[in-house]
C-alpha cells in the first residue's frame, strides 16, 4: 500500500488517496481509495477481497461470495437494469433478510408503472449453488465502479483466485447465455478496460465550413459503422478495415499502371527484346488476373495514403503509442514491432504488415489453416484489450484513404 497526494491545487477538494495492490491470482490490481471511501473498505474487510482475472468481480474469501459486474455491451447498456426488473420471477422491495414477507413480484401489467431502481433481485438456485441478480453492492461499487447490475454466486466452496475464477465462468456465464437465449437480453460479464489511451487532437479554432469534398459511400458508412462500435475494439478494427479495403483495387491498380509506366518511359526499353516484355508482362500479370495478393494490395493502399512523416508522427505522439508499437515484447502474439529506426523498410509497409496480422487474427481460427497458427482474438482477452493504440492507427489509415479518394463536390 502506498498514499499520494494531490497537486497543492486539488488539496480542498481531495487531499490524497490510498493505492491498493489488491490481489489478482499471480498479479495485482490496482485500486485508489479515496478519504470518503476509506471506511467503507475497512468495514467491510478489504484484506479479504480478491478480484478475479480480468473481470470486474471480486471474491470475499471468508464466506465464498463472489460478486461480478454484468453490462449490455454496446447501446443498450443503460437500460440493462431497467431490463433485468422485467423478468418474471423477479423479486422487488426484498428486505435485507431475504424473508417472505418482505418479498413483492414484479407484474407491471398490473402496476402500470415501470419498476424501482435499487431494490430488485431474481434468485436461482440448485443444489447449493446460488445464483442472484440484483444491483451492486455498496463495497463493490467503491471497490470497482458503477455497473448497471451484478451476479452474486454463492455455494462454491473455493476461496482462492483460479477456482473461484472457473466457477464464475462455468455458472454467471451459462446463466446470462441462458437469459439470451430465452428472454433476449443480451447480458455478459464486465471486464476491466485497459488498453493505452487515446491521443489527444488539438481542436481547430475556426468554425466549420460547408463540405467540399464527395466521399465514397460504402467506404464512409464502413468508416462511420467503425465510429460507432466504441468499446467493441474487435468490431471496431474490423469496420475500419473494411473501410480501407474498398480502396484496395484503386490503388493496386495505380501502383501497377505506375509500375508499367516507368518500365515503358526507360531509355533502355525495347520491345523487340523478349526479356523486357516478359519483366512488362509480370508487372502487370498480377492486377490482370485480380491476382495480386491481399497483403500487397493493402501495402499498396497505405503507401498511396498516407507519407511515413505522418506514421512517425502519430506513433510518436504518445510514450505508451511509442511503447506499444516499438518495444520487442508485443501485445498481440503474431504482430512484430515496428522500427523506427530501420531505414532498410519502409514504415508504411511495417505499418501495413501489422494492419494485416492483427486483420488475420480477428477473422481466423487456428483451425482455418492459418500460417501463424495464432489462434483468433477473443473479445474478452488481454490482447484484444490492448488494441487501442491499433485501432486508432487503421481509424487514421481509413480516414486517409478516404479523403485521398474523394471527389471535390
Amino acid at each position: 500500500m502506498e498514499v499520494k497526494s494531490f497537486p497543492s491545487d486539488r488539496v480542498d477538494r481531495l487531499q490524497s488517496y490510498v493505492v491498493l495492490q489488491v490481489p489478482n491470482g499471480r498479479r495485482t490490481r490496482r485500486v485508489l481509495v479515496f478519504p470518503g471511501d476509506l471506511e467503507s473498505y475497512i468495514t467491510f474487510g478489504f484484506e479479504h477481497v480478491i478480484v478475479l482475472g480480468d473481470y470486474v468481480a471480486f471474491i470475499d474469501t471468508r464466506t465464498g461470495l463472489i460478486e461480478a459486474g454484468i453490462t449490455g455491451g454496446g447501446p443498450g447498456a443503460r437500460g440493462l437494469a431497467r431490463v433485468l426488473q422485467q423478468l418474471p420471477g423477479v423479486q422487488v422491495g426484498a428486505g435485507d433478510d431475504g424473508g417472505e414477507d418482505s418479498e413483492a413480484f414484479l407484474d407491471e401489467a398490473e402496476t402500470g408503472a415501470a419498476p424501482p431502481v435499487d431494490n430488485w433481485r431474481i434468485v436461482v438456485e440448485n443444489e447449493g449453488v446460488s445464483l442472484e441478480l440484483s444491483p451492486p453492492s455498496d463495497f463493490f461499487e467503491d471497490l470497482l465502479g458503477r455497473v448497471p447490475a451484478t451476479i452474486k454466486l454463492s455455494g462454491i466452496v473455493t476461496s482462492t483466485h483460479d477456482t473461484a475464477l472457473e466457477a464464475l465462468e462455468r455458472y454467471a456465464s451459462a446463466l446470462l447465455f441462458d437469459i439470451d437465449l430465452v428472454y433476449g437480453i443480451p447480458a455478459q460479464l464486465a471486464r476491466q478496460r485497459r488498453g493505452v489511451r487515446a491521443r489527444k487532437r488539438l481542436r481547430p479554432e475556426q468554425p466549420p465550413k460547408f463540405p467540399r469534398n464527395h466521399y465514397a459511400g460504402q467506404a464512409l458508412e464502413l468508416y462511420q459503422y467503425g465510429r460507432s462500435a466504441a468499446g467493441l475494439p474487435l468490431l471496431e478494427y474490423l469496420a475500419y478495415y473494411q473501410s480501407l479495403e474498398y480502396f484496395f483495387p484503386y490503388f493496386a491498380r495505380e501502383q501497377t499502371v505506375h509500375a508499367v509506366r516507368s518500365q515503358l518511359l526507360r531509355p533502355g526499353f525495347d520491345p523487340q527484346n523478349d526479356d523486357t516484355l516478359s519483366r512488362l508482362i509480370n508487372l502487370a500479370a498480377p492486377a490482370a488476373r485480380g491476382g495480386m495478393a491481399e497483403r500487397e494490395q493493402l501495402r499498396a493502399t497505405v503507401r498511396a495514403c498516407v507519407t511515413e512523416a505522418e506514421l512517425r508522427d502519430f506513433i510518436e505522439s504518445l510514450p505508451e503509442y511509442v511503447d506499444h508499437f516499438c518495444s520487442k515484447s508485443q501485445a498481440i502474439k503474431g504482430v512484430g514491432s515496428i522500427q523506427l529506426t530501420n531505414a532498410q523498410t519502409d514504415l508504411r509497409d511495417q505499418v501495413a504488415d501489422r494492419v494485416y496480422a492483427i486483420r488475420c487474427r480477428v477473422v481466423h481460427a487456428k483451425q482455418d489453416g492459418g500460417v501463424s497458427g495464432d489462434e483468433v482474438l477473443l473479445p474478452g482477452s488481454a490482447e484484444t484489450e490492448s488494441m487501442q493504440a491499433d485501432i486508432e492507427l487503421l481509424r487514421l489509415l481509413a480516414q486517409l484513404a478516404l479523403v485521398a479518394r474523394a471527389a471535390r463536390a
